[in-house]
């Protein structure tokens, strides 16, 4: 198995993302990575940190796409840059996946100009888990699509499912569909209609959920359109933020508060690691024609060798593969 890195994108890259890929192939046998980026900047950084060579190659790349670049103009026009030379060279079959913290407009249009759609498929869409209940839950479309067609929300049903059940060891993974009320009788006309869609598909749907169902765990696939569902979760991400902040200036206040923070310490870790992207980060753009993963642009060495484990086991167990069948 070959995963194809893009070295240079990333608010932290070429270091972190390197190092991540190093730190990946020390936990766990069967893969080799390919880094895509350039190969005297790749190749200085490798030499300082000990690694199995056999495992890690470098693909010369000569450009770079930029966080400022226009997405679809890059794609087109930075034909030698790491991010889309990786996904070229994943669809002439040179490896199995690709993993990015790069442009993320960039990612995905060259995900859908380069690789293109699983047959069948009308849209692809972004997954991102996220915390629910005492368990994780995937929402999706996470920020591809603004406006969906009611069969849309089916299919990123069925991708999400197929994810799950990988990541998450969800057999038959329950399904509710985002909306402004729980009855049948709540949302646009393309949610009402998704809504009958969904009773009739065979998945196992839980039915509408409002926004605060996200969290309480009450399903393993929330679905929605892109819009929505990316508003809904940098919401999630900032009130996180926003909480672990405010309980830090309490824990200040005096001794006692002190002394509660102690206490409360080790449960407070587990908390915020249910939060933390390094852990739980690596986006992926489903339905489309390869596995790819974008990781969050802020994305240190745990978060890169964390999302390529993930990759690797997606991978293993036929993602791409599997939301074929469930398409078809």
């Amino acid at each position: 198995m070959n995963i194809l890195v893009d070295a240079m994108g990333g608010d932290n890259a070429p270091q972190a993302v390197i190092i991540g890929c190093l730190d990946a192939i020390r936990k766990k046998d069967g893969f080799d990575i390919t880094l895509f980026g350039d190969c005297n900047i790749i190749g200085k950084i490798l030499e300082e940190h000990k690694h199995d060579r056999s495992r890690i190659r470098i693909e010369h790349c000569q450009e770079v796409i930029l966080s400022t670049d226009i997405p679809t103009y890059a794609v087109k026009n930075k034909k030698d840059s790491s991010m889309i030379k990786a996904l070229t060279m994943q669809c002439q079959g040179f490896g199995d996946a690709v993993i990015s913290a790069g442009n993320s407009g960039a990612l995905l249009a060259g995900s859908l100009l380069i690789t293109g759609r699983i047959d069948s498929v009308i849209r692809p869409a972004l997954g991102a888990l996220v915390p629910s209940g005492n368990k994780f839950a995937l929402l999706i479309d996470a920020g591809l699509n603004s406006n969906l067609r009611a069969e849309s929300y089916v299919q990123f049903a069925k991708f999400g499912c197929e994810y799950m059940k990988i990541v998450a060891n969800c057999e038959n993974p329950l399904v509710g569909l985002l909306n402004i009320g729980t009855e049948d009788n709540k949302g646009s006309v393309e949610t009402k209609q998704a809504n009958i869609l969904l009773k009739q598909s065979g998945l196992n749907y839980y039915g509408n959920i409002e926004g605060n169902g996200i969290v309480e765990g009450l399903v393993d696939v929330i679905v929605t359109d892109g819009f929505t569902g990316n508003v809904s979760l940098k919401l999630l991400e900032g009130t996180s933020s926003y909480i672990f902040n405010k309980m830090k200036a309490v824990f200040k206040v005096d001794i006692l508060h002190k002394l509660a923070a102690l206490i409360m310490r080790s449960d407070m870790k587990k908390f915020k690691a249910n939060l933390n992207p390094d852990i739980m980060g690596g986006a992926p753009i489903l339905g489309v024609n390869g596995l790819i993963i974008k990781s969050h642009g802020n994305s240190k060495a745990k978060t890169i060798m964390n999302v390529i484990l993930k990759t690797v086991s997606l991978a293993e167990n036929d993602i791409v593969g599997n939301i074929k069948k469930a398409v078809c």
